[in-house]
């Protein structure tokens, strides 16, 4: 076991901490599907409240990521979460609009060492507002489509093709986790195969893990693009091109924001793989959640115009490909110890407003 500079073991929960490298502010009613969520933490006569993204799925359900509801080993209460839906600023939630949670649900096979089934449900008290929509979960078939996607989109150092959707109020500096912005963020990455995901992370990611992650990276070398500090268990969407014409453009939830190497750094992304959680969804909340009318969204988000050239002070690591795909630029866990400063998880403390970014 390795200590990290924050004084949590390696093997501890990890504390939340969230957020969007490279993107562009979300215009209103644009995602109508993303979650701003708080958590409080009461240990010992210490307080401390943490922020992560969440996906409507329904009226009254919300998906998250586990390690946002668990810090030190600690459940938060359901009574310390309040929920927001359908707003842009962080200004716009206050205590008379949040939406309380009447029961969580971590997965029970969740593992915080490993990020494993990095994904909870919460159960709200009544319906969010109606200018709140929610996002239909990708199927298994979906899934194995955006993968086929992903297989050919994919460059090791090239362009490569943007078929994939990350957003938050997380960091926007690689290098300040309190560099958080006030309104929701959004940008555009591309999907990495499994099997170049896999050796790229090294023994963290092997081919049985493929059903539970989904790795994601900058849609160039040259661009730093990353979801980040603030943004855990915010939404990775995936546009089903069979179902562009529906009023939901064939907009896919297909990942929750889990865990990478920093942010925007040598390593993709790694986010847990929606798909393959819907039959523990449906046991959970009911299987009327996959039977709902297909939504009708106003925007469709892969066509804005997003920016072509790094914001100011961000900038990129190349990936070192010089082994192979068979382990080239692979870390073992022993290099994570090693770095063990670098936050894995992407979920943040909340800070003085005075340090966020509008």
């Amino acid at each position: 076991m390795c200590l990290f500079g924050t004084g949590e073991s390696w093997g501890s929960d990890p504390a939340p901490e969230p957020r969007v490298i490279g993107g562009i502010v979300s215009g209103n009613s644009e995602l109508p599907w993303q979650a701003y969520l708080n958590m409080t933490y009461r240990t010992n006569g210490t307080v401390r409240t943490f922020i992560c993204g969440g996906v409507v799925i329904s009226p009254d359900v919300v998906v998250t990521a586990a390690h946002c509801l668990r810090n030190d080993g600690e459940t938060v209460s359901v009574n310390d979460i309040e929920v927001w839906a359908g707003i842009t600023s962080i200004f716009s939630a206050s205590a008379s609009n949040a939406v309380s949670v009447r029961e969580l649900v971590i997965h029970p096979s969740y593992n915080a060492f490993r990020f494993a089934n990095d994904i909870a449900i919460l159960k709200l008290s009544s319906a969010l507002p109606d200018t709140v929509v929610p996002i239909q979960v990708a199927t298994t078939d979906e899934q194995f489509d955006a993968d086929l996607a992903f297989n050919s989109g994919w460059v090791d150092n090239g362009e490569r093709i943007a078929n994939l959707l990350v957003s938050g109020w997380g960091s926007t500096d690689p290098s300040d986790p309190n560099s958080g912005s006030t309104r929701l963020r959004q940008t555009l990455l591309s999907g990495v195969p499994d099997f170049r995901c896999d050796s790229l992370w090294g023994a963290n990611i092997t081919g049985l893990d493929y059903p539970i992650y989904l790795c994601a990276g900058s849609t160039s070398p040259d661009l730093a693009r990353d979801s980040c500090f603030g943004d855990s268990g915010g939404p990775l969407v995936w546009q089903n091109p069979q179902r562009a014409g529906d009023s939901d453009f064939g907009l896919r939830l297909v990942g929750l924001v889990s865990f990478g190497e920093g942010c925007a750094g040598r390593l993709p992304g790694v986010y847990t793989e929606t798909a393959t959680y819907r039959d523990w969804i449906a046991a959970e909340v009911g299987e009327s959640i996959f039977g709902q009318p297909t939504p009708s969204f106003k925007v469709n988000p892969f066509e804005a115009d997003y920016p072509a050239e790094n914001e100011e002070g961000v900038t990129t690591i190349t990936i070192d490909n010089t082994g192979g795909d068979s382990g080239g630029g692979s870390l073992s866990w022993w290099w994570l110890c090693a770095v063990g400063w670098l936050a894995l998880y992407r979920r943040r403390r909340v800070v003085p407003a005075s340090s966020l970014q509008q």
